[in-house]
């Protein structure tokens, strides 16, 4: 008896200390449940920092606040990124990493390759952003908790397999209905093979400099698959909902929680208005029919309200009544913006950019009408006939075929990619990662510093600087570990 109550009594102590298991929680979850949160989050992440970010050194909008004035002028630095890097490496693309290994497991296979479209875009931005980058021995925790860095060049060939293997797996077969968990396409495989596509033809595009010969057969190829986003309808949006937390970020922060951090940059707003450019009313909101803007850096404490001041506008966070201070009501159920990831008028602009200087399959002018033309053709679409300005369509016609006209006249190849950019630098509005792209790609548009920029910073950033925990915890690994100085090398491809 005495055995046995002893046996008993330890058998009861390990239960209790046995703190780190909860019987209420599975150990594992299917994988139609852990991508639609995965698919959220893609969104999230390139909706908050990355966004902010982005659209203030491309002066598409203006610092006004205590964290976006810093920003402006390019005082970021490693401390302030420890989120973003956490958010992609254990929350993002670990999640995704399982659903892949998992969904082979249990013959989800579309699911798997959902998730390698994913993750392989997310890759791509993680690598876009920092260069070099822990990839061959991430996400292995346990058997290499200080990862190496792998070379960006490495990272895209790596990027460019797997999505090779994530199409492969979209053509096989799936256990349960591959519409569950996916809220971007519903399950619809050849959306998501599309969406692969289009992000090989951005890496090939952006790697162009240092491999124009293999990037011009390799984009060849994929025109002839005619597999890309070509329609509005395959657009690879990431869908945001009117409850509160799952709203679109850009209008959380830009007119929710910090609606006195950011204003239209002087910049922008006079580049759209100095070509009548149709757009503008869509993109940026006004103030008792006026717009406000606010150079970059200009680093002075603004005296009105945020009531008073031109911010991101319908076609960016939402439909919705705009209300006479400029704020956007999107409360409406299904009326959020979606984060733009991957678009037909992206794709258009990239085909265009590679038949201007690489000489691939197309004519770079329709291929610019048609960027243009489906970037205006998903405003109207989106806003709709209650929310779309007075003929909207007649002027978007008018300014298609004036800037049709100014890129056919220029007579240099420079030129008229100057041309292309600025267009497609509007057309970003919302998702300015990919302006950030195009400027340090091509040099366009044409930005000069803010005011105030931080000292010993001569040239907008070329990179994001690397994490302070990485830093602390990795710096045997992390390059670049100087700061100004580390985030003004070129990354890997724009040289």
């Amino acid at each position: 008896m005495l055995l046995a109550v002893g046996l008993a009594v330890v058998s009861s102590c390990d239960d209790f200390l046995d703190v780190n298991t909860n019987p209420n929680n599975l150990p594992t979850s299917g994988v139609q449940y852990i991508l639609p949160g995965a698919e959220l989050g893609v969104g999230f992440v390139m909706g908050n920092t990355v966004q902010l970010v982005s659209s203030l050194w491309m002066q598409q909008m203006a610092g006004t606040g205590t964290q976006s004035d810093p920003y402006d002028r390019y005082n970021i630095g490693p401390a302030d990124l420890n989120n973003e890097w956490n958010a992609i490496y254990a929350n993002l693309l670990d999640d995704l990493r399982q659903v892949r290994v998992q969904g082979r497991e249990e013959g989800n296979f579309v699911h798997a390759g959902m998730a390698g479209v994913l993750e392989a875009y997310v890759w791509t931005v993680t690598t876009d952003l920092w260069g070099d980058v822990p990839f061959s021995q991430a996400l292995t925790f346990d058997a290499a908790p200080n990862p190496n860095y792998d070379p960006q060049q490495e990272v895209y060939a790596s990027i460019i397999t797997m999505l090779n293997e994530a199409i492969t797996d979209l053509g096989k077969t799936n256990v349960i209905a591959a519409s569950e968990g996916d809220l971007i396409y519903g399950g619809v495989v050849d959306k998501w093979i599309r969406v692969a596509n289009s992000i090989k033809l951005k890496i090939y595009l952006q790697s162009r400099k240092k491999d124009a010969a293999t990037a011009t057969a390799r984009i060849n190829e994929l025109i002839a698959q005619n597999r890309l986003i070509t329609s509005n309808a395959d657009n690879f949006n990431v869908p945001f909902f009117s409850s509160s937390g799952a709203q679109n970020p850009l209008y959380m922060y830009n007119h929710l929680t910090r609606p006195n951090d950011m204003i239209v940059s002087t910049r922008f707003l006079d580049s759209m208005q100095v070509l009548n450019d149709p757009r503008l009313p869509t993109i940026i909101t006004q103030t008792g029919g006026n717009y406000v803007s606010y150079d970059n850096g200009l680093h002075t404490v603004l005296n009105f309200a945020a009531a008073n001041r031109s911010r991101w506008g319908l076609y960016i966070v939402g439909r919705g009544q705009t209300a006479a201070n400029g704020t956007v009501n999107v409360a409406v159920a299904n009326d959020q913006a979606p984060m733009r990831l991957i678009t037909a008028y992206m794709v258009n602009y990239w085909l265009a950019e590679a038949a201007l200087t690489l000489g691939t399959t197309g004519n770079p002018t329709t291929l610019y009408r048609q960027a243009l033309g489906t970037n205006f053709s998903d405003i109207s679409t989106f806003l709709g006939p209650t929310y779309t300005p007075a003929n909207f369509s007649a002027n978007a016609t008018t300014y298609i075929n004036s800037r049709v006209a100014t890129f056919t006249a220029n007579p240099t190849t420079e030129g008229k990619l100057n041309v292309l950019i600025r267009d497609k630098w509007v057309s970003s509005a919302g998702n300015a990662y990919e302006a950030y792209n195009d400027y340090r790609r091509t040099g366009y548009p044409r930005l000069v510093l803010p005011q105030n920029a931080l000292a010993g910073v001569n040239r907008i950033p070329t990179r994001w600087p690397y994490v302070q925990n990485e830093i602390q915890a990795n710096k045997e690994n992390v390059p670049l570990r100087d700061y100004p100085a580390g985030f003004l090398v070129p990354v890997w491809w724009m040289q």
